[in-house]
């Protein structure tokens, strides 16, 4: 198998395929340092996908003088923090906390779904990057710097997205 290095050069050469045997390498250490730092999440997997991720739009900035897995594991760490700020932040409801009460009449119950199909339609006819930045903010309540990350855009340009 290759070493750390030379499997990142291809990947920057635009091999992208070469990223799997990173996975595949380093995928078990990842989930330890997950379920190290948040304990056993359901979503242990998606976080390692998330970690991974990162770390694949970060190489260019990855120094060959350091340990590859040195540098994967701060990301870990990092987004491990990240989650836990997050989590911190989502409050959590138990059931015994709220009772779901719909005082909606049936034309009030019909409005609003006309209202979600027009919107959803008119969507739809929205060009793509605008429409993807609009469905972030508003449908999944992001902010502007994490539709920025998650789409590698400036902040500047989804405020931009979002004028239009």
């Amino acid at each position: 198998m290759q070493d750390d290095k030379a499997i990142i050069e291809e990947v920057l050469q635009g091999n992208k395929e070469a990223y799997a045997h990173i996975i595949d390498k380093y995928h078990e250490k990842i989930v330890f340092i997950i379920r190290k730092k948040l304990g056993n999440p359901q979503n242990v997997q998606d976080i390692a996908q998330e970690i991974f991720i990162k770390a694949y739009y970060h190489l260019p900035e990855y120094k060959a003088s350091f340990e590859f897995g040195g540098w994967l594991y701060r990301i870990a760490a990092n987004h491990c923090l990240d989650v836990l700020r997050k989590w911190k932040r989502t409050p959590t409801i138990t059931g015994e906390d709220y009772v779901l009460v719909d005082t909606r009449t049936p034309e009030t119950a019909y409005l609003e779904k006309e209202q979600q199909s027009f919107i959803r339609h008119q969507l739809m006819t929205i060009e793509e990057k605008y429409r993807i930045v609009l469905e972030l903010r508003y449908l999944r309540f992001l902010s502007y710097e994490e539709i920025s990350q998650r789409l590698s855009i400036p902040v500047t340009t989804v405020r931009a997205r979002l004028s239009r």
